[in-house]
C-alpha cells in the first residue's frame, strides 16, 4: 500500500515544515539566552508560524488534485501537517503570550520544556527525513518516533512538577494570582507543544505500519 504522495513537491514540503519546528525551537532558546530580545524574537515567530501554515494550505490544496488515494490516506496526511504545525504555533503563542501578559524574567518552566522540545523537534526532522525513503530507512524512522514518545513522558514530570508548584504556591495579592495564571498558561501550552510532537510520531508510526512510500 501507498501511503505517501511520491511526487518531489510533497517530501519537499514536509521538510519544509520540520525545519520551521527546528527553527521555532531555537528562537525559543534564544528568547531563554537573552530575554531582552523577546520582542524582536516574537516577531519572528509570528512570521514563522504563518509560513507554516501555507505549508499546511500547500499540502491540502496538492491533495486536492491527488486521486489516486482514498479519504483515509489523505486524513493520515493532514494529520502530519497539522500537528507539525501546531509545534509551530503552541511555541509561537508561548512567546507571545509572554510579551503579552509583560512577564520581566524568563520563566523556570520554559527552559525546563525547551530542553525536551528541542529534541523533540531533531527528532522529528530526522524521522521527516526518512520518509522519502522509507524502505531503507524505516528503522531509523522507528527510533524516532520510540525517542519522542519517552521525551514527552519526560515533558509530562516537567509538567506535573509545574502545576503542583503553581496550585500549591500561596498567593495573596491580584499581581500574584495573574502572574500565576500567566505561568499555568505558558506550562500548558508547552505541554500542548510536546503533545503535538507526539500526535506527530504517532502518525508517522502509522504510516510504518499501513505500508512503504
Amino acid at each position: 500500500m501507498e501511503i505517501l504522495p511520491k511526487e518531489k513537491k510533497f517530501f519537499d514540503l514536509y521538510e519544509a515544515m520540520a525545519d520551521k519546528i527546528i527553527e521555532s525551537v531555537e528562537l525559543l532558546e534564544k528568547i531563554e539566552k537573552d530575554y531582552s530580545e523577546l520582542p524582536k524574537i516574537a516577531k519572528k515567530l509570528n512570521v514563522l508560524e504563518d509560513e507554516a501554515d501555507e505549508i499546511v494550505h500547500s499540502v491540502i490544496r496538492n491533495l486536492l488534485y491527488d486521486h489516486t488515494r482514498v479519504t483515509e490516506e489523505k486524513g493520515d496526511i493532514k494529520f502530519l501537517v497539522y500537528n507539525m504545525d501546531n509545534v509551530v504555533d503552541c511555541v509561537e503563542k508561548t512567546a507571545s503570550r509572554l510579551l503579552i501578559y509583560q512577564i520581566k524574567n524568563i520563566p523556570q518552566a520554559v527552559i525546563d520544556f525547551t530542553v525536551y522540545l528541542k529534541q523533540a523537534a531533531q527528532e522529528i526532522k530526522t524521522g521527516i527525513d526518512c520518509l522519502r525513503s522509507l524502505s531503507k530507512k524505516g528503522d531509523i524512522l522507528a527510533k524516532c518516533c520510540v525517542k519522542i514518545n519517552y521525551l514527552e513522558n519526560e515533558a509530562d514530570k516537567i509538567n506535573r512538577k509545574w502545576l503542583q508548584k503553581i496550585m500549591t504556591t500561596p498567593v495573596q495579592t491580584t499581581n500574584e494570582i495573574l502572574q500565576a495564571l500567566s505561568l499555568k498558561e505558558i506550562v500548558d501550552l508547552l505541554e500542548d507543544a510536546m503533545d503535538q510532537s507526539e500526535d506527530v510520531a504517532n502518525i508517522l508510526e502509522t504510516f510504518l505500519l499501513k505500508g512503504e512510500v
